[in-house]
């Protein structure tokens, strides 16, 4: 695969896993705002349990946009520039570093991780929002990367 291809795919198995956490934290947020039962402790301070779930649902939003924009872009910058340096054809073995499968791992540990802890509902649900949010927001950052790409490969060969 070229460049591109290689950055495109970065992007879309970012942008899938993202959007499948948003489904999943904006599941358990209204699952919590229906069932009291589930709630955690502080949602009294935010009135009734639907003010509540959006206010989660915002925080989550907003903690995901800066996450993704500021701290995840620096790993979008890192991995297209190393997809970019790499000559064709490019191998999956190539294409991430061992660090970038560390870093993918230990989310996906994370994640499994919040399973077992003794987390409200609520809080579960808002943590997924934030990391969904940010992954479909790199994902957006690698989707532009592959098109800038394509735009240069297509300067150099007129």
């Amino acid at each position: 695969m070229k460049h591109r291809a290689w950055i495109a795919v970065s992007g879309f198995v970012w942008f899938v896993i993202g959007t499948w956490l948003l489904y999943k934290g904006l599941h358990l947020i209204s699952d919590a705002a229906i069932n009291p039962a589930s709630l955690s402790a502080k949602i009294k301070f935010f009135g009734s349990q639907q003010q509540a779930a959006t206010i989660f649902m915002a925080i989550g939003l907003f903690i995901g946009f800066f996450k993704g924009r500021f701290v995840l872009a620096k790993t979008v910058r890192r991995v297209v520039a190393r997809i970019v340096s790499l000559p064709l054809p490019i191998r999956l073995k190539d294409a991430y570093a061992p660090s970038y499968w560390i870093l993918i791992g230990s989310m996906a540990g994370l994640g499994m991780l919040f399973r077992f802890l003794p987390l409200p509902v609520d809080v579960r649900g808002m943590i997924d929002v934030a990391i969904g949010s940010a992954l479909v927001n790199g994902a957006m950052l690698y989707f532009r990367a592959a098109r800038e790409t394509q735009n240069a490969e297509r300067k150099t060969q007129n």
